[in-house]
Protein backbone atom coordinates (compact mmCIF):
# COMPACT_ATOMS: atom_id res chain seq x y z
CA UNK A 1 0.00 0.00 0.00
CA UNK A 2 2.76 2.43 0.99
CA UNK A 3 4.69 1.52 -2.16
CA UNK A 4 1.60 2.28 -4.27
CA UNK A 5 1.09 5.69 -2.57
CA UNK A 6 4.78 6.57 -2.97
CA UNK A 7 4.72 5.59 -6.65
CA UNK A 8 1.61 7.71 -7.23
CA UNK A 9 3.20 10.68 -5.42
CA UNK A 10 6.34 10.46 -7.56
CA UNK A 11 4.20 10.26 -10.71
CA UNK A 12 2.26 13.38 -9.68
CA UNK A 13 5.45 15.33 -8.92
CA UNK A 14 6.98 14.37 -12.28
CA UNK A 15 3.74 15.29 -14.09
CA UNK A 16 3.66 18.67 -12.33
CA UNK A 17 7.28 19.39 -13.24
CA UNK A 18 6.65 18.45 -16.88
CA UNK A 19 3.60 20.76 -17.04
CA UNK A 20 5.44 23.71 -15.46
CA UNK A 21 8.41 23.09 -17.76
CA UNK A 22 6.11 22.97 -20.80
CA UNK A 23 4.30 26.19 -19.86
CA UNK A 24 7.49 28.12 -19.13
CA UNK A 25 9.26 26.79 -22.22
CA UNK A 26 6.37 27.73 -24.51
CA UNK A 27 6.01 31.20 -22.95
CA UNK A 28 9.74 31.84 -23.19
CA UNK A 29 9.79 30.60 -26.80
CA UNK A 30 6.94 32.92 -27.81
CA UNK A 31 8.72 35.86 -26.17
CA UNK A 32 11.94 34.89 -27.96
CA UNK A 33 10.15 34.68 -31.33
CA UNK A 34 8.48 38.06 -30.84
CA UNK A 35 9.53 40.61 -33.49
CA UNK A 36 10.19 43.16 -30.72
CA UNK A 37 13.76 43.65 -29.54
CA UNK A 38 13.71 43.16 -25.75
CA UNK A 39 16.59 45.60 -25.36
CA UNK A 40 14.68 48.28 -27.30
CA UNK A 41 11.56 47.63 -25.20
CA UNK A 42 13.54 47.96 -21.98
CA UNK A 43 15.30 51.18 -23.01
CA UNK A 44 12.08 52.66 -24.41
CA UNK A 45 10.24 51.99 -21.14
CA UNK A 46 12.74 54.25 -19.36
CA UNK A 47 11.35 57.22 -21.26
CA UNK A 48 14.74 58.48 -22.39
CA UNK A 49 16.55 58.29 -25.71
CA UNK A 50 19.30 55.81 -26.39
CA UNK A 51 22.22 55.38 -28.77
CA UNK A 52 23.24 52.33 -30.77
CA UNK A 53 26.09 51.81 -28.32
CA UNK A 54 23.67 51.79 -25.37
CA UNK A 55 21.49 49.32 -27.26
CA UNK A 56 24.40 46.93 -27.84
CA UNK A 57 25.46 47.19 -24.18
CA UNK A 58 21.91 46.44 -23.04
CA UNK A 59 21.69 43.43 -25.34
CA UNK A 60 24.96 42.11 -23.93
CA UNK A 61 23.84 42.79 -20.36
CA UNK A 62 20.52 40.96 -20.93
CA UNK A 63 22.25 38.03 -22.62
CA UNK A 64 20.27 38.48 -25.84
CA UNK A 65 23.32 37.67 -27.96
CA UNK A 66 23.31 34.09 -26.66
CA UNK A 67 21.34 31.18 -28.11
CA UNK A 68 17.73 30.52 -27.13
CA UNK A 69 18.63 27.43 -25.09
CA UNK A 70 21.32 29.29 -23.14
CA UNK A 71 18.90 32.12 -22.37
CA UNK A 72 16.15 29.72 -21.28
CA UNK A 73 18.42 27.62 -19.04
CA UNK A 74 19.81 30.78 -17.44
CA UNK A 75 16.26 32.04 -16.82
CA UNK A 76 15.20 28.67 -15.34
CA UNK A 77 18.24 28.71 -13.07
CA UNK A 78 17.11 32.07 -11.70
CA UNK A 79 13.49 30.87 -11.43
CA UNK A 80 14.62 27.99 -9.20
CA UNK A 81 15.91 30.70 -6.84
CA UNK A 82 12.54 32.54 -7.19
CA UNK A 83 14.32 35.29 -9.10
CA UNK A 84 12.10 36.28 -12.03
CA UNK A 85 14.08 39.40 -12.82
CA UNK A 86 12.80 42.96 -12.98
CA UNK A 87 9.86 44.44 -14.82
CA UNK A 88 10.69 46.46 -17.94
CA UNK A 89 7.72 48.71 -17.20
CA UNK A 90 8.35 49.64 -13.56
CA UNK A 91 11.87 48.38 -12.83
CA UNK A 92 10.54 46.59 -9.72
CA UNK A 93 11.43 43.07 -8.68
CA UNK A 94 8.80 40.81 -10.29
CA UNK A 95 8.58 38.44 -7.31
CA UNK A 96 7.75 41.39 -5.03
CA UNK A 97 5.13 42.62 -7.52
CA UNK A 98 3.50 39.18 -7.70
CA UNK A 99 3.48 38.71 -3.92
CA UNK A 100 1.93 42.15 -3.43
CA UNK A 101 -0.85 41.59 -5.99
CA UNK A 102 -1.53 37.86 -5.50
CA UNK A 103 -3.63 38.22 -2.29
CA UNK A 104 -6.15 40.41 -4.15
CA UNK A 105 -6.48 37.82 -6.94
CA UNK A 106 -6.89 34.97 -4.44
CA UNK A 107 -9.50 36.89 -2.40
CA UNK A 108 -11.45 37.63 -5.58
CA UNK A 109 -11.28 33.97 -6.66
CA UNK A 110 -12.36 32.76 -3.20
CA UNK A 111 -15.33 35.15 -2.97
CA UNK A 112 -16.37 34.30 -6.54
CA UNK A 113 -16.37 30.57 -5.78
CA UNK A 114 -18.22 31.16 -2.50
CA UNK A 115 -20.97 33.11 -4.28
CA UNK A 116 -21.07 30.44 -7.00
CA UNK A 117 -21.65 27.67 -4.44
CA UNK A 118 -24.22 29.67 -2.43
CA UNK A 119 -26.25 30.19 -5.61
CA UNK A 120 -25.75 26.92 -7.46
CA UNK A 121 -25.78 24.21 -4.75
CA UNK A 122 -29.34 24.69 -3.41
CA UNK A 123 -30.78 25.68 -6.79
CA UNK A 124 -29.09 22.80 -8.64
CA UNK A 125 -30.37 20.24 -6.13
CA UNK A 126 -33.90 21.70 -6.17
CA UNK A 127 -33.90 21.56 -9.99
CA UNK A 128 -32.95 17.89 -9.78
CA UNK A 129 -35.66 17.25 -7.19
CA UNK A 130 -38.31 18.83 -9.45
CA UNK A 131 -37.01 18.19 -13.00
CA UNK A 132 -38.79 20.14 -15.73
CA UNK A 133 -40.61 22.18 -13.09
CA UNK A 134 -40.97 25.97 -13.04
CA UNK A 135 -37.64 26.54 -11.25
CA UNK A 136 -35.83 24.10 -13.53
CA UNK A 137 -37.20 25.83 -16.64
CA UNK A 138 -36.25 29.28 -15.32
CA UNK A 139 -32.76 28.10 -14.43
CA UNK A 140 -32.34 26.62 -17.89
CA UNK A 141 -32.98 30.06 -19.40
CA UNK A 142 -30.71 31.63 -16.76
CA UNK A 143 -27.91 29.19 -17.61
CA UNK A 144 -28.23 29.66 -21.36
CA UNK A 145 -28.23 33.45 -21.00
CA UNK A 146 -25.16 33.79 -18.79
CA UNK A 147 -23.30 31.06 -20.69
CA UNK A 148 -23.80 32.84 -24.02
CA UNK A 149 -23.16 36.46 -22.98
CA UNK A 150 -19.44 37.35 -22.54
CA UNK A 151 -18.54 38.05 -18.90
CA UNK A 152 -16.70 41.26 -19.80
CA UNK A 153 -19.93 42.63 -21.35
CA UNK A 154 -21.88 41.81 -18.17
CA UNK A 155 -19.07 43.43 -16.13
CA UNK A 156 -19.32 46.65 -18.14
CA UNK A 157 -23.13 46.75 -17.78
CA UNK A 158 -22.92 46.18 -14.01
CA UNK A 159 -20.15 48.77 -13.69
CA UNK A 160 -22.21 51.34 -15.60
CA UNK A 161 -25.40 50.93 -13.58
CA UNK A 162 -23.93 50.24 -10.12
CA UNK A 163 -21.21 52.90 -10.27
CA UNK A 164 -22.39 55.59 -12.69
CA UNK A 165 -26.19 55.43 -12.77
CA UNK A 166 -27.03 54.36 -9.22
CA UNK A 167 -23.72 55.45 -7.60
CA UNK A 168 -23.71 52.49 -5.22
CA UNK A 169 -19.97 51.97 -5.68
CA UNK A 170 -17.03 54.00 -6.91
CA UNK A 171 -15.70 53.38 -10.41
CA UNK A 172 -12.20 52.84 -9.03
CA UNK A 173 -11.89 49.89 -6.65
CA UNK A 174 -12.51 50.82 -3.02
CA UNK A 175 -10.19 49.66 -0.22
CA UNK A 176 -11.15 46.60 1.79
CA UNK A 177 -13.72 43.94 1.05
CA UNK A 178 -16.09 46.46 -0.56
CA UNK A 179 -13.81 46.68 -3.58
CA UNK A 180 -14.33 42.97 -4.29
CA UNK A 181 -18.15 42.92 -4.10
CA UNK A 182 -18.96 43.81 -7.72
CA UNK A 183 -16.29 41.70 -9.48
CA UNK A 184 -17.01 38.72 -7.20
CA UNK A 185 -20.77 39.02 -7.82
CA UNK A 186 -20.36 39.21 -11.59
CA UNK A 187 -17.94 36.27 -11.66
CA UNK A 188 -19.98 34.22 -9.19
CA UNK A 189 -23.30 34.75 -10.99
CA UNK A 190 -21.76 34.03 -14.39
CA UNK A 191 -20.01 30.88 -13.17
CA UNK A 192 -23.12 29.66 -11.32
CA UNK A 193 -24.97 29.36 -14.64
CA UNK A 194 -22.66 26.44 -15.52
CA UNK A 195 -22.54 25.01 -11.99
CA UNK A 196 -26.34 24.81 -11.67
CA UNK A 197 -26.58 22.51 -14.69
CA UNK A 198 -23.64 20.38 -13.50
CA UNK A 199 -24.98 20.04 -9.94
CA UNK A 200 -28.46 19.27 -11.30
CA UNK A 201 -27.01 16.40 -13.37
CA UNK A 202 -24.98 15.08 -10.41
CA UNK A 203 -27.97 15.27 -8.05
CA UNK A 204 -30.27 13.55 -10.58
CA UNK A 205 -27.80 10.68 -10.79
CA UNK A 206 -27.72 10.44 -6.98
CA UNK A 207 -31.52 10.51 -6.69
CA UNK A 208 -31.70 7.48 -9.00
CA UNK A 209 -29.17 5.53 -6.92
CA UNK A 210 -30.20 2.37 -5.02
CA UNK A 211 -29.28 3.88 -1.63
CA UNK A 212 -31.93 6.59 -2.08
CA UNK A 213 -34.66 3.98 -2.66
CA UNK A 214 -33.36 2.11 0.37
CA UNK A 215 -33.66 5.26 2.50
CA UNK A 216 -37.19 5.84 1.20
CA UNK A 217 -38.16 2.29 2.17
CA UNK A 218 -36.92 2.93 5.72
CA UNK A 219 -39.34 5.83 6.04
CA UNK A 220 -36.77 8.63 6.01
CA UNK A 221 -38.27 11.94 4.90
CA UNK A 222 -37.58 13.30 1.42
CA UNK A 223 -36.09 16.55 2.74
CA UNK A 224 -33.62 14.66 4.97
CA UNK A 225 -32.59 12.38 2.10
CA UNK A 226 -32.10 15.37 -0.16
CA UNK A 227 -30.21 17.73 2.14
CA UNK A 228 -28.24 15.21 4.18
CA UNK A 229 -27.45 12.23 1.98
CA UNK A 230 -27.74 13.49 -1.61
CA UNK A 231 -26.03 16.81 -0.83
CA UNK A 232 -23.14 15.02 0.90
CA UNK A 233 -22.61 12.66 -2.04
CA UNK A 234 -22.71 15.58 -4.46
CA UNK A 235 -19.82 17.32 -2.73
CA UNK A 236 -16.96 15.19 -4.12
CA UNK A 237 -17.72 15.94 -7.82
CA UNK A 238 -18.53 19.56 -6.90
CA UNK A 239 -15.12 19.96 -5.26
CA UNK A 240 -13.56 18.54 -8.43
CA UNK A 241 -15.47 21.18 -10.41
CA UNK A 242 -14.07 23.85 -8.07
CA UNK A 243 -10.54 22.69 -8.80
CA UNK A 244 -11.20 22.95 -12.53
CA UNK A 245 -12.71 26.42 -12.09
CA UNK A 246 -9.75 27.82 -10.16
CA UNK A 247 -7.53 27.73 -13.25
CA UNK A 248 -10.13 29.68 -15.20
CA UNK A 249 -10.60 32.17 -12.37
CA UNK A 250 -6.88 32.80 -11.94
CA UNK A 251 -6.21 33.04 -15.66
CA UNK A 252 -9.46 34.83 -16.49
CA UNK A 253 -9.13 37.34 -13.66
CA UNK A 254 -7.14 39.63 -15.95
CA UNK A 255 -10.20 41.11 -17.70
CA UNK A 256 -12.36 41.29 -14.55
CA UNK A 257 -9.61 42.93 -12.50
CA UNK A 258 -8.92 45.46 -15.26
CA UNK A 259 -12.59 46.44 -15.63
CA UNK A 260 -13.20 46.82 -11.89
CA UNK A 261 -9.73 48.29 -11.16
CA UNK A 262 -8.76 45.50 -8.76
CA UNK A 263 -5.00 45.59 -8.15
CA UNK A 264 -4.43 41.89 -8.71
CA UNK A 265 -2.05 39.75 -10.71
CA UNK A 266 -4.42 39.67 -13.68
CA UNK A 267 -4.49 43.45 -13.99
CA UNK A 268 -0.69 43.51 -13.85
CA UNK A 269 -0.59 40.88 -16.61
CA UNK A 270 -2.79 43.04 -18.87
CA UNK A 271 -0.48 46.02 -18.31
CA UNK A 272 2.53 43.77 -19.00
CA UNK A 273 1.06 42.58 -22.31
CA UNK A 274 0.21 46.10 -23.50
CA UNK A 275 3.67 47.39 -22.57
CA UNK A 276 5.50 44.26 -23.87
CA UNK A 277 6.92 43.52 -20.43
CA UNK A 278 8.23 40.05 -21.32
CA UNK A 279 9.85 39.15 -17.97
CA UNK A 280 6.55 39.73 -16.17
CA UNK A 281 4.55 37.79 -18.78
CA UNK A 282 6.92 34.82 -18.40
CA UNK A 283 6.70 35.00 -14.61
CA UNK A 284 2.90 35.27 -14.73
CA UNK A 285 2.61 32.10 -16.82
CA UNK A 286 4.91 30.19 -14.45
CA UNK A 287 3.08 31.37 -11.31
CA UNK A 288 -0.37 30.58 -12.70
CA UNK A 289 0.71 27.09 -13.79
CA UNK A 290 2.20 26.37 -10.34
CA UNK A 291 -0.87 27.74 -8.52
CA UNK A 292 -3.24 25.72 -10.68
CA UNK A 293 -1.32 22.51 -9.98
CA UNK A 294 -1.16 23.30 -6.24
CA UNK A 295 -4.91 23.95 -6.00
CA UNK A 296 -5.76 20.78 -7.92
CA UNK A 297 -3.50 18.75 -5.64
CA UNK A 298 -5.31 20.16 -2.59
CA UNK A 299 -8.68 19.40 -4.23
CA UNK A 300 -7.51 15.84 -4.92
CA UNK A 301 -6.55 15.37 -1.25
CA UNK A 302 -9.90 16.77 -0.03
CA UNK A 303 -11.77 14.51 -2.45
CA UNK A 304 -9.95 11.45 -1.09
CA UNK A 305 -10.77 12.46 2.48
CA UNK A 306 -14.46 12.91 1.67
CA UNK A 307 -14.66 9.67 -0.33
CA UNK A 308 -12.05 7.03 0.64
CA UNK A 309 -13.23 4.89 -2.31
CA UNK A 310 -11.25 7.19 -4.65
CA UNK A 311 -7.99 5.35 -5.30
Amino acid sequence: MKKHVFKKLITKIISALVIVFGVTFLTFLLSYLSPDDAAVVKLSSMGTGYTQEMLEETREEMGLNRSFLEQYLDWMKNVCRLDFGRSYRTGEDITDMMLAALPNTLVLAFLSLLITLVISLPIGIMCAYHPDGVLDSLMRVYSYFFSSVPSFFISLIVLYYACIQWKLFKVMAEPGIRGFILPALVTGVTLSSWYIRQIRAIALEQLCSPYVYSLYSRGISRSRILWKHVLKNCMVPVITLLGISVGGLLGGSAITESIFSVKGVGALAVSAVTSRDYPFIQAYAAWMAALYLLVNSVVDIIGRKLDPRIS
